[in-house]
């Protein structure tokens, strides 16, 4: 049995790419200012639901602005779950 990844389009890889980077560096960042990681992980969920929503649409081309905008978006997921949970602790 071969395990094969699905093909994925330039800006798909590129988002893919910011997303690991970014969660990587927030999960470190709510590790170390001792935030729920639960709510770090809902958070990312939720601007990623959002943005396959209203800006998915949009990136389709495979130009260099596309794949710059994607791995800015996919970058920007987990800091925004990093936000939400910084934002619940400091509201506790």
């Amino acid at each position: 049995m071969k395990f094969r990844l699905p093909h994925l389009t330039p800006v798909a890889k590129g988002q893919l790419w910011g997303m690991a980077l970014g969660f990587a560096l927030a999960l470190l960042a709510c590790e170390r200012m001792g935030l729920s990681y639960g709510i770090f992980i809902i958070g990312m969920l939720a601007a990623w639901v959002a943005s396959e929503r209203y800006l998915a649409p949009r990136l389709t081309g495979s130009d260099g602005p596309s794949i710059a905008l994607a791995i800015g978006s996919g970058f920007a997921f987990p800091w925004a779950g990093f936000a939400m949970a910084w934002l619940l602790n400091a509201l506790r």
